[in-house]
């Protein structure tokens, strides 16, 4: 599985970039057959109900499944951008 990830003209923790790598190995070890993974961490210019956005961009056996979420915080962001990604594979966490 390839996997890249995009900070547009932001930084982001390094912690929340492998927390996200770690989640979306778990997620292929667990047999989903995710064969790209692209995530995008960016910052919008002042909106409502926060402006840290991210997304992800899987192309799982030839089909492509894309969620976004923005909030207050990347790790907010990207925790309900991995809710969403585990009910969409019909995956829970453990």
């Amino acid at each position: 599985m390839i996997i890249e990830i995009h900070t547009p003209g932001t930084q982001v923790k390094e912690r929340i970039t492998d927390y996200i790598k770690e989640k979306l190995m778990e997620l292929h070890r667990r047999g989903t057959s995710i064969s790209n993974a692209r995530i995008y961490f960016w910052q919008q210019v002042k909106t409502q109900n926060g402006n840290k956005a991210c997304e992800v961009d899987l192309t799982l056996s030839g089909d492509s499944l894309f969620i976004y979420r923005k909030s207050y915080s990347y790790e907010q962001a990207m925790s309900e951008v991995l809710e969403e990604l585990g009910k969409k594979l019909g995956i829970r966490d453990k």
